[in-house]
């Protein structure tokens, strides 16, 4: 059997070529226990600057703090500038390199208001177990590996990197043989949608190809087992906006009157989807590359977590009850994200809204891209008798069609990128991972969006997608949180990958 194959084969069958941890691992975990509270202090640093996108000033911040903590471990920095922020990709060569490991995160994070969040601030670090606060860093024993860390950015993707440094760190000091050259490329606009990621990558292909790209992004799955996935699925849709009258009018003198574009809105948004929660637009599905066998069997080997997921949700029916979600993450969504008309609450008017506006995301899977499916979200829009403008409309326009819609792409969407399970580049690093805990969750492709198409697709490289931090870490939303034992596992994951022989 070629070597191929029987990497493959060991995958499939949940056996691991080494049964346990290595050495190398082993010792760096030694090291670890008696660095806990170092660790933690340079996360608690780098997660207490502000990285919100869209601050370019505090952006700069985090690449010059990031530039130094990877020189500190003998890593050459390049950083790229691009119309936005900058791209960092930092190199340790090795001196007799087996090959190029390059593993990608991101150092920028997601807005927040911090009057919103209930448990610490977005970047005043703060410790949890439980409801009770407490002091990381008092005593002298082993870190409650059960404590959470709150703040923006801890799990998405601050923590990631401080446990890729401290692995780093750990082989060093174990004197392991780190046989890769390894580079790690650190993203600042993907909260923003990596607008100038691929451009910068593609122009400096050289620097960041590898024999294995390890795309470092997103929570691990419900299971809470280590996770490796295989794609991510791309983005695209529209902001659309129904026109009714030049202004907002009185309820009661223009109610049966006026369109009432709140009313039309929602009726349009109700048009795209059946009572099963499948997407009516004519050709939607069209295109949908099926899952492979091999794909198929990972599925089937997944803990299945829809009963956990509706219990914690609070709620009685998923919308395909009988498809689990691992297999709807292979299926393309439709989801209104946002509703603007006129107000509610203690502000409200007795008033038809001039517009109504709703946002509609559309997930993208193998064999779809954003153009088609914008394409097909308009045609259905046009079929329901509306007019549709890019801008909004002129007095002549509005006495002429009854219906108007303004469709106005959502942009700055990532497309689906797709690596391959049968590749035994992906399978020697999977290995890896396993040997670490037999049970590993191998995912076809993950619900959210990555850049990595960029990887997979425009340099061509083997790809696969790592989550190491705890499911409910709250990315994204008001209390972000890491907890501490998942640090730790991150770190035994980026010894063994670095450490694993060729």
């Amino acid at each position: 059997m070629s070597l191929r194959k029987t990497l493959v084969a060991t995958v499939l069958l949940g056996v691991s070529i080494s049964a346990a941890p290595t050495q190398d691992v082993i010792r760096v975990r030694e090291w670890r226990s008696k660095h806990e509270r170092q660790i933690l202090s340079e996360l608690i640093q780098l997660v207490s600057l502000p990285n919100i996108a869209s601050n370019k000033a505090d952006i700069l911040k985090n690449a010059d703090a990031l530039t130094a903590m990877f020189q500190k471990r003998g890593f050459s920095v390049k950083r790229i500038a691009t119309p936005g922020s900058p791209v960092l990709v930092a190199e340790r060569i090795a001196p007799k390199p087996a090959g190029t490991l390059t593993f990608y995160m991101h150092y920028d994070g997601q807005p927040t208001e911090a009057k919103d969040w209930t448990i610490g601030q977005p970047f005043v670090p703060t410790a949890f177990k439980g409801a009770e606060k407490i002091d990381l860093f008092a005593g002298n024993g082993p870190v409650d590996p059960d404590a959470r860390i709150y703040a923006r950015a801890v799990a998405d993707d601050k923590g990631p990197i401080i446990a890729f440094l401290a692995a780093v760190d750990g082989s060093v000091d174990a004197k392991a043989t780190l046989p890769w050259t390894l580079r790690v490329v650190l993203d600042g606009e993907e909260e923003a949608g990596s607008p100038n990621f691929e451009a910068a990558m593609i122009a400096n292909a050289a620097s960041v190809r590898a024999d294995l790209a390890v795309i470092v992004d997103s929570p691990r799955h419900p299971s809470n087992l280590p996770t490796v996935f295989y794609g991510s699925r791309g983005l695209a849709g529209a902001e659309i906006t129904i026109y009714g009258a030049t202004g907002d009018l009185h309820s009661g003198n223009y109610g049966n009157f006026v369109p009432d574009p709140a009313m039309a809105l929602t009726k349009l948004l109700a048009s795209m989807k059946d009572d099963r929660g499948n997407v009516v637009i004519r050709n939607f599905y069209d295109g949908v590359v099926p899952l492979t066998a091999t794909e198929r069997r990972a599925i089937d080997e997944i803990p299945n977590i829809d009963q956990k997921l509706l219990e914690q949700f609070g709620v009685a029916q998923s919308e395909h009850p009988d498809s689990r979600i691992e297999l709807q993450h292979n299926r393309p969504t439709l989801s209104v994200v946002g509703l603007s008309s006129g107000t509610v609450g203690p502000g409200a008017r007795n008033a038809i809204s001039g517009s109504a506006t709703g946002r509609v995301e559309i997930r993208l899977v193998n064999g779809l891209d954003e153009k088609t499916q914008n394409e097909r979200l308009v045609a259905h829009i046009r079929e329901q008798g509306f007019h549709i403008v890019t801008a909004p409309p002129d007095t002549a326009t509005r006495r002429k069609y009854p219906k108007i819609a303004r469709v106005t792409p959502l942009g700055g969407g990532f497309p689906i990128g797709k690596g391959s399970m049968d590749d035994p580049r992906t399978a020697m690093a999977v290995n890896a991972i396993r040997a670490l805990d037999q049970r590993l969750v191998q995912m076809p492709t993950i619900g959210g969006s990555l850049p990595f198409s960029t990887f997979a697709s425009a340099l061509s490289l083997p790809t696969i997608g790592l989550a190491v931090v705890n499911f409910d870490n709250n990315q994204h939303a008001v209390n972000e949180n890491l907890r501490v034992g998942h640090l730790w596992e991150a770190i035994d994951i980026f010894t063994a990958l670095i450490t694993m022989p060729r």
